[in-house]
């Protein structure tokens, strides 16, 4: 492992909301990949998934250039506000940080398989970019987890097959992880992140005995988590080195086309 290197594929900054958390800030995100020797990370802006895209687009690019290329990020789409999502997207062609979408149908409201989420499928498709998506189990406490469960995705994968989709969570705990699970083998461009409150037992092993170890990719949820938690479970996991350098960054760079030196 001396060769590798780790990327973070799924973390945030800024304000939270509904909980406290006491390192937000895009320092604080430097200071933390650089404390656990996270050398790129792929980020969604808070301000972005709770006020549109174009609210945080400015910021994100700012962060992308002050940590030198090492903090990549992701355009929200809201299905709310199709035109202005696209908007924002199509404004962030071409430019070095950016490098896919971000959907989150139990933050936004509307589910996964509504159809007010095609423009971000057609745009993706068109413009070859990575879905990342928060994906987790139908829940009685949280109700609307029930929008986001990884079976509602199926038909705009099986639609859009060139698209590089992420569920992220890897579709929480219980039937979630199941469904998760079998949508990667099922579909050749379907991965798994596992960042998050996961913590079940051996969750990495079970997640590489289950599907191939190139389907699965290293994310913290940060500010929620402190990145060692997920660190330790890789390191300590009973899986092949190469299989954890797969994980940790080789993984990342194929799905969001990240540099490699």
């Amino acid at each position: 492992m001396s060769d590798a290197f780790i990327i973070d594929a799924h973390l945030h900054y800024g304000y939270v909301g509904s909980f406290y958390a006491f390192q937000t800030t895009p320092e604080h995100l430097l200071e933390t990949m650089d404390r656990c020797g996270i050398r790129l990370a792929v980020c969604s802006d808070m301000l972005c998934i709770y006020e549109g895209f174009r609210a945080g687009i400015e910021e994100q690019r700012r962060v992308f250039e002050w940590s030198k290329g090492r903090i990549f990020y992701l355009g929200v789409f809201d299905p709310r506000h199709p035109e202005e999502s696209l908007e924002g997207l199509t404004s962030e062609l071409g430019r070095p940080g950016f490098r896919g979408l971000k959907l989150h149908p139990s933050m936004h409201g509307i589910s996964a398989d509504d159809p007010s989420y095609r423009p971000a499928w057609e745009f993706a498709a068109r413009h070859d970019l990575a879905i990342m998506t928060h994906s987790w189990s139908a829940s009685d406490y949280n109700p609307v987890q029930f929008l986001s469960v990884p079976q509602r995705f199926e038909p705009w994968v099986r639609e859009f097959p060139s698209v590089r989709f992420i569920l992220g969570h890897s579709g929480g705990r219980g039937t979630g992880r199941t469904e998760a699970i079998r949508m990667a083998n099922a579909y050749a461009n379907v991965y798994l992140d596992f960042a998050g409150d996961i913590y079940c037992y051996r969750l990495v092993e079970g997640l590489l005995h289950a599907v191939p170890a190139g389907r699965v990719l290293f994310g913290s949820d940060f500010p929620w988590l402190d990145p060692r938690s997920h660190i330790s479970r890789v390191l300590l996991s009973r899986i092949r080195p190469e299989d954890k350098r797969a994980v940790f960054f080789e993984n990342a760079q194929a799905v969001y086309r990240l540099p490699t030196g």
